[in-house]
């Protein structure tokens, strides 16, 4: 009889245990699908974020390349001017001022900063995508430099053309179109109140100054580099584009 009794609560205990375990394991379960739920919304808006930050990016790099071609182009216009024996008009003018212009880029990185930084770059488990925003970043970084050129050409022809030749330009002849930062694409303007007499004076000694020659020819040469800076980092940007998932 005992015996019996004890068989009976031993059963008791194991059933009990086992619907323990199988409540344990529903539980598991209903948890893992509800993370998993999460980690797919989240890993969904970060892929989102990133396409937005991957079209941003390339349609700023166009911008840029484009501004940058015609600021060569300038450059190229000014260094013609100086092997010549022309007076400056308004064309020698813009071609000076603009050959000095600067525009930086910099890439959006807040998104990718933010999946290393708390761990959820686990969330983008397509490998191409992974190794296309690594390499993009780390391009990103080491070209930085090369998007500003350098100050020596600038820091020169804007200490040689008066200021108010300077303000009338910025004011009738702006490079940048409003606070999105387009490009105007540099159309014919007018720069009323300048003194070309004046200017001719002022830029003749420039003719003789090898230094610089020097300087804008160099200026010239890096336009080339950074111009193909902001091409291969564009086509990073379609890299990234191409193996982002959906739309």
């Amino acid at each position: 009889m005992r015996l019996r009794e004890t068989l009976k609560g031993r059963g008791g205990l194991a059933v009990e245990f086992v619907l323990v375990v199988i409540g344990v394991l529903v539980a598991l379960t209903v948890e893992t699908a509800l993370e998993d739920r999460r980690d797919a919304k989240l890993r969904d808006e970060y892929i989102e974020r990133i396409r937005n930050d991957a079209q941003a990016d390339r349609q700023a790099l166009g911008h840029r390349i484009e501004f940058f071609r015609d600021v060569q182009g300038f450059t190229q216009e000014f260094l013609d001017w100086l092997d010549a024996d022309t007076p400056v008009d308004k064309e020698i003018v813009l071609a000076a001022f603009y050959a000095a212009e600067v525009w930086p880029f910099a890439a959006n990185t807040s998104t990718y900063q933010d999946l290393q930084n708390t761990g959820n770059i686990r969330l983008i488990d397509d490998i191409d995508l992974r190794t296309s925003l690594a390499a993009y970043h780390y391009r990103a970084n080491i070209s930085r430099s090369g998007w500003t050129p350098t100050e020596d050409y600038r820091q020169i022809i804007r200490g040689i053309i008066p200021n108010n030749v300077q303000e009338s330009i910025r004011q009738n002849c702006p490079t940048l179109e409003g606070l999105q930062g387009v490009p105007t694409g540099f159309p014919p303007c007018e720069i009323p109140g300048v003194d070309y007499q004046k200017l001719t004076t002022l830029f003749a000694p420039l003719r003789a100054d090898q230094e610089l020659h020097r300087r804008l020819t160099y200026r010239h040469s890096e336009l080339g580099v950074m111009i193909y800076l902001l091409a291969d980092q564009r086509a990073f940007a379609d890299a990234i584009l191409e193996v982002i998932p959906g739309d």
